[in-house]
């Protein structure tokens, strides 16, 4: 059974998400621990930040697994030595097919909408409703749309705001 914070590849392996996150970030370039750490904590406003002894073994796993590598003439850089991390080909792969197998979970979610609702819905089940129609129309937007997407959800979130507020 996959965690809430574990997601499955197709080999069966499960990622955390630290680890996903990692390989998500090295996807876009080289970065140190504590360069991962800062971003992490810029992600989450501060209320969750990994310790050395939390990150550093997941790096050393990715790592061991050829799913990042270190980067070459990363090293000394001042008083202390600052190793440079980046996702390999098969860090690359890794992450998409975890990706992938995300959006199948959330077709599958799909398929079981109303029973998730009436479970968790509550007294607000047909807001709730209306944000699983909103996620899976959001999922089907064609490329090239998502500006005007993103303007009307802010839109959207102005509006809840005024009327949370009257």
């Amino acid at each position: 059974m996959t965690s809430l914070l574990k997601f499955g590849s197709s080999e069966g392996r499960e990622r955390s998400l630290l680890a996903l996150f990692i390989l998500h970030s090295l996807s876009k370039s080289p970065k140190s621990g504590y360069d991962l750490i800062a971003e992490i904590r810029e992600k989450t406003g501060g209320l969750w930040v990994p310790s050395k002894g939390t990150l550093y073994p997941v790096l050393h796993q990715l790592e061991d697994e050829r799913l990042i590598a270190v980067v070459a003439g990363s090293g000394s850089t001042g008083r202390r030595a600052k190793t440079t991390y980046a996702v390999t080909e098969t860090g690359r792969d890794a992450l998409e097919t975890v990706k992938e197998r995300g959006r199948e979970g959330h077709e599958k979610m799909a398929c079981c909408r109303n029973l998730l609702i009436d479970i968790f819905g509550g007294k607000k089940a047909g807001t709730h409703g209306l944000l699983f129609d909103l996620h899976t129309a959001l999922e089907q937007l064609p490329p090239g749309s998502e500006d005007e997407a993103v303007r009307v959800l802010e839109q959207c979130l102005i509006d809840l705001k005024r009327i949370a507020s009257e």
